[in-house]
């Protein structure tokens, strides 16, 4: 018996090994990376000039230009949401740019951001802190530092006390810039392990190789609480840490989409739904949403109208989030019955970030192109004519289970030991030692009780 036990025990930990060695190939099978570089600190040795950011007055930045003895001519484009107040050594051009002669030997660009909650393109301002856009340049590279204090992006600076959470993965690097006075309206454990996730699991290619993300207390505009441009993010920490947490992930995963400008358009529901319903899946993915909240949020959304296809029916902004995701719900949940799961939503976005690098502008043709070759030709005329209809979405038939069966709790518990080879090996070791002790105890018992018992009896 002891020898039987002994086999089961060398079987257990061979299937726990190969369960993990079968996960671990998996992942590392996953879609090609494909990173590309944005403006970044990988780039800076390359550029012509530093530009030294500084907060000189609330609201106010200033930046002095160092061209480390070598100062050429060049321009820059002030953004959009600014006002310059003052120059040295530039000249304004007919186009609003400002020119650059060459002659002051630090030259300086004053400028004063739009701040507050109630003026469109608007950031968020203190006493002693900044959330700014930065300038653009032209025909020019800027190393932009802070030494003041305060972290630069490549869209974005912040201008002030912060934390910092950095995540690597492979070629793909983000950093989460937290102000010091967002961190009591936060959970920074939350947003580092959700994007950690999202990072190793949303596998669609078309990747920044750094990527910056920023928390501070305030909106960029009164109609949102987020924006991402390229490589650059940023987040409004006035909703609660768990809104928060998802405004983060969803500002993270426009970084991720090569579709970003079809926010600007009648696309706008293929963008932003589908950014919305992916950070809603990768929240549930990591725990960061229990199924009954992932099902709550999915009926909040029930009551958006409008035709996705018809921009003035749309009754509210928030229309292509609300009505656009659980359009997209509907269709993940349709691809993955016509493929009996070998296919998601998840390969729609990546065959649609591989368009035309980082500047694809989807038409609904091409989209539903997509969903075709990824699902069939029935999934995209179901599409088709879903974004031409106003007709409500039922919620049941996209919501999770909350009360998962055995073979869910199964595939999770692979899952788990897939991610932690030595844990499954662990496991197995010692339900294979259990199995001995009890085999043990049997061969000890006396071969035959039953005539003696019937004695006494």
């Amino acid at each position: 018996m002891r020898r039987y036990g002994l086999v089961l025990l060398l079987i257990i930990v061979v299937l726990a090994a190969g369960i993990t060695a079968t996960t671990a190939q998996q992942a590392q099978n996953k879609g090609p990376e494909s990173c590309i570089d944005a403006f970044s600190a990988q780039q800076w040795e390359s550029a012509r000039l530093t530009g030294e950011v500084r907060l000189a007055e609330e609201d106010t930045v200033q930046i002095t230009y160092d061209g480390h003895g070598e100062l050429s001519p060049f321009e820059i484009d002030p953004p959009a949401a600014a006002t310059v107040v003052n120059t040295t050594g530039f000249s304004k051009t007919a186009d609003g740019t400002y020119s650059f002669d060459g002659q002051q030997a630090a030259p300086t660009l004053t400028y004063r951001v739009r701040t507050g909650l109630s003026i469109n393109d608007s950031y968020a301002s203190g006493e002693s802190w900044l959330h700014t856009p930065l300038p653009s340049y032209i025909q020019t590279r800027v190393h932009h530092t802070t030494p003041g204090g305060g972290h630069v992006g490549t869209r974005f600076a912040y201008l002030g006390n912060y934390s910092a959470i950095t995540l690597q993965n492979r070629c793909h690097e983000v950093t989460a810039i937290i102000a010091a006075e967002s961190r009591s309206a936060v959970n920074g454990e939350q947003i580092e392990q959700q994007l950690q996730y999202a990072m190793t699991e949303y596998d669609v290619g078309h990747r920044y190789s750094k990527t910056t993300v920023f928390v501070t207390p305030g909106k960029v505009d009164p109609t949102s609480s987020g924006e991402a441009h390229e490589a650059d993010a940023w987040a409004s920490s006035r909703h609660g840490s768990l809104t928060t947490t998802r405004i983060v992930l969803h500002e993270y995963l426009h970084t991720r989409h090569s579709f970003g400008d079809a926010s600007l358009g009648e696309m706008s529901w293929f963008n932003e739904g589908t950014t919305e319903y992916m950070s809603l899946r990768l929240m549930l993915g990591a725990g960061t949403l229990s199924p009954r909240e992932y099902n709550k949020r999915l009926e909040t959304s029930a009551g958006s109208h409008g035709v996705l296809s018809n921009r003035s029916t749309w009754t509210d902004h928030r229309v292509p989030y609300e009505r656009g995701m659980l359009f997209n719900a509907y269709l993940d949940k349709r691809i993955r019955k016509a493929t009996d799961g070998k296919s998601t939503l998840e390969d729609v976005v990546a065959l649609a970030n591989a368009k035309q690098g980082n500047q694809f502008l989807p038409s609904e043709r091409t989209v539903f192109d997509i969903v075709a070759n990824v699902s069939n030709t029935d999934t995209a005329e179901w599409a088709n004519s879903t974004v031409d209809s106003s007709r409500a979405f039922g919620i049941s038939p996209i919501q999770q289970k909350t009360s998962p069966g055995w073979e869910f709790r199964l595939s999770i518990a692979q899952e788990n030991l897939g991610e932690q080879p030595l844990l499954g090996v662990f496991f197995g070791f010692m339900l294979g030692v259990l199995l001995m002790e009890i085999s043990r105890e049997v061969d000890s018992e006396p071969e035959d009780n039953s005539t003696e018992e019937s004695e006494n009896g």
